[in-house]
């Protein structure tokens, strides 16, 4: 695949509510978050996998979305795990016209907390360059949650912590 990603049938039996869930149609910008709750540092399949659910169940059970709002997790073992399809619409960035066309990518942990791991950057550079190249997306067209969301007027978020942010920031530098 794209990504290489550990397919979504390895940690959820559960599938998308599809009444809740719509097209993407055009691939045009990514958007980068974390969690936000508590550090996250296990590297094993199972931990990520029941952490996974966790956030799925929370994403369709308590606000009521069609699925994990994500497309694709990073652990901090550097694994890629695949979320929502990307050719459905995600739930991550805000408004339905934030999320159109927005590649939803989620590092575990809370980076305001903690540093990203190494093989968690290294990941994350790898896939931002395949889904580049891939979509034809622009440095300008990846965003971290706050910066996409302080674009279109809307009031700031912490997220992806500013570990993250850092490693965007300087990024887009060099």
């Amino acid at each position: 695949g794209l990504v290489n990603a550990i397919p979504r049938s390895r940690w959820t039996r559960s599938h998308p509510i599809t009444g809740r869930v719509n097209p993407m149609q055009v691939i045009n910008r990514i958007t980068v978050h974390h969690e936000g709750w508590t550090t996250f540092w296990q590297t094993d399949e199972q931990s990520t996998a029941a952490r996974l659910e966790k956030i799925r169940t929370v994403h369709t059970r308590d606000r009521k979305w069609g699925d994990i709002g994500y497309h694709y997790i990073i652990d901090p073992a550097g694994r890629v795990w695949e979320g929502r399809h990307l050719d459905r619409i995600g739930a991550h960035a805000g408004s339905q016209a934030l999320n159109l066309g927005n590649i939803g990518v989620l590092v575990l942990g809370n980076f305001d907390l903690q540093q990203a791991t190494p093989a968690q950057l290294g990941r994350l550079e790898e896939m931002l360059s395949r889904l580049q190249g891939r979509f034809g997306i622009a440095d300008r067209e990846i965003y971290t949650h706050n910066g996409i969301r302080v674009l279109e007027g809307l009031g700031p978020t912490a997220c992806p912590g500013r570990h993250i942010s850092e490693w965007l920031k300087s990024r887009k530098e060099n």
